[in-house]
């Protein structure tokens, strides 16, 4: 049997770039930090074994379909894009990142928001470490989760949540204009 294949990829989009890894035809990891992207690629290895690594690969469309969320196109992106680490995620984490896909584009939820409507309420700090775990931003957007008295964290940095935020928000203002 074949080992799989291991697919990277960056995008750019303005000043932000993302990290892409795919495992055959799907992205199992995005993030907007190099580093993590580095982790991830050793984690997938050690998880996965031996892949054939391909670089800089613009395969599946995949790049069109971001390049359609930061021109305002595609406000959620399609529920088929899983990932392995997923497998490895908690309970828990799997329900925040429920709740997170669920969060409309343009809108922003907190932390205690999402843990009071998991029925933890007090646990607003568990679900701000289940949004720093996640494999798969943008897709699962926890970029749309702020803290209670301000942006609160995010793990390809402020500026790039502020960023979003914007974009969304800018997005949304445009096409109530046009319906107008």
């Amino acid at each position: 049997m074949p080992s799989p294949t291991l697919l990277y990829s960056t995008f750019t989009f303005g000043e932000i770039t993302c990290w892409i890894i795919y495992l055959g035809d799907s992205p199992v990891h995005l993030t907007f930090s190099p580093e993590r992207h580095e982790m991830a690629q050793q984690r997938l290895r050690k998880q996965l074994g031996p892949a054939c690594i391909i670089y800089n690969s613009d395969s599946l469309g995949f790049a069109d379909l971001l390049a359609d969320f930061f021109e305002g196109h595609l406000r959620k992106f399609p529920q088929q894009f899983g990932s392995p680490f997923v497998e490895k995620a908690t309970l828990f984490q799997n329900h925040v990142w429920e709740r997170i896909a669920e969060i409309p584009y343009g809108e922003t939820k907190t932390y205690g928001e999402i843990a009071q409507a998991l029925g933890k309420p007090g646990a607003a700090r568990a679900v701000g470490q289940a949004c720093n775990a996640n494999p798969l931003a943008l897709i699962v957007p926890c970029h749309r989760v702020t803290g209670a008295a301000g942006l609160g964290g995010f793990a390809g940095g402020c500026a790039v949540k502020r960023y979003l935020l914007h974009l969304e928000q800018q997005s949304v203002r445009q096409k109530t204009k046009t319906r107008l």
